[in-house]
């Protein structure tokens, strides 16, 4: 049975000494795991902490420990590059979901405008 992991277990195996990394890399041998585009939110959020190369990290990671579909793994690597380019980490996978998805992002945020997904502007035309 496969069992869904949050990003304790992706933390324990990615981190060079973790009080948990033996029982989650027994775990991982026990078993087939998959977690969500949550967790690799997570952990781009706390990598500075760890000083992480999050670029590696999650490329090999996603081998490791995958998401359930082909769409949320390509949401994760698009928005690792979307971070890599700039953006916040929420932003990045807002970026990264809606492109993948094929929608365009309404949105006032101007982080938005060099990005894949079209930006529909939320904000009132200054022009009215």
């Amino acid at each position: 049975m496969t069992a869904y992991v949050e990003t304790d277990f992706l933390l324990a195996l990615a981190k060079d000494s973790d009080w948990l990394k033996d029982r989650a890399e027994e775990k991982l041998e026990e078993r087939d795991v998959v977690t969500s585009t949550y967790s690799y939110l997570e952990i781009l959020l706390i990598r500075e902490r760890h000083e992480f190369d999050y670029i590696k990290l999650f490329s090999n990671m996603l081998d490791v420990v995958p998401v359930e579909t082909e769409e949320e793994r390509q949401i994760v690597l698009k928005a690792v590059n979307y971070f890599e380019d700039g953006m916040t980490a929420f932003d990045a996978f807002h970026a990264a979901t809606a492109e993948t998805r094929g929608h365009s992002i309404l949105s006032s945020d101007k982080a938005y405008e060099n990005v894949d997904p079209e930006r529909l502007p939320l904000e009132p035309d200054t022009d009215d």
